[in-house]
C-alpha cells in the first residue's frame, strides 16, 4: 500500500530508459505486483510494435531452497545487467531479508502518515518522541552488519515520501 511495486516500476524503467541494463526479480510471490506491471508493458509494446527500453525481468528459478533461488536469479541478471531491481514484499520474509543484505541501495517509499512512518520507527504517541527502532529498521541495520562482516560497503538507504495528504496540497 506504501507503492513498492510502483516505485520500483519506475525506477527500473527510468533507468533501462537512460541505456542501462536493468535486472528485475518480485519477491512478493503471492501478489505480483511488479512482474505483472512489466509483463503488461512488454504485452503493451509488442501489440504497438515499439521496442522501447524494458528491464529484464526473471522469475525465481524452481527448486526446495529460497535463498539459493534468489541467489541464483541475482547471478544470472548480474551477469548481464548493470542494475538490478528487487521488489520486496510488505512482510518480514528470509527471501526479503537476504535481499535486503545483497542491497547496494534501498529506496523505502512511506505513504504521508503517522501509521506509516512507524515502519521507521517506535513513535510515543503522547510526546511525539522517538522511542527506538522499528522491526524494519532493525532489519535494515542487521542487513548493514551483515554487509559490513563481509567487507561489502554499505547500503545507501533512501526513504521517499509518497502519496502526499490533501493538506500538503494547500
Amino acid at each position: 500500500g506504501s507503492g513498492k511495486s510502483t516505485t520500483c516500476m519506475h525506477v527500473a524503467t527510468a533507468l533501462a530508459r537512460m541505456g542501462q541494463r536493468v535486472g528485475a526479480v518480485d519477491l512478493d510471490l503471492r501478489q505480483r505486483s511488479f512482474a505483472r506491471y512489466l509483463e503488461n508493458r512488454r504485452a503493451c509494446l509488442d501489440r504497438a510494435g515499439l521496442d522501447l527500453p524494458s528491464p529484464e525481468y526473471r522469475d525465481l528459478p524452481e527448486g526446495e531452497v529460497q535463498d539459493a533461488r534468489l541467489t541464483q536469479a541475482v547471478e544470472e541478471l548480474d551477469a548481464r545487467c548493470d542494475f538490478i531491481v528487487i521488489d520486496c514484499p510488505g512482510s518480514h520474509t528470509r527471501l526479503s531479508q537476504l535481499a535486503h543484505t545483497m542491497a547496494d541501495t534501498l529506496i523505502t517509499p512511506l505513504n504521508d502518515s503517522f501509521v506509516d512512518f512507524d515502519l521507521l520507527a517506535r513513535v510515543d504517541p503522547t510526546t511525539g518522541r522517538v522511542k527506538g527502532p522499528s522491526i524494519y529498521a532493525e532489519m535494515v541495520w542487521g542487513a548493514r552488519q551483515m554487509r559490513d562482516e563481509a567487507g561489502l560497503k554499505p547500503i545507501d538507504w533512501s526513504v521517499v515520501r509518497n502519496r502526499l495528504g490533501t493538506q500538503a496540497l494547500h
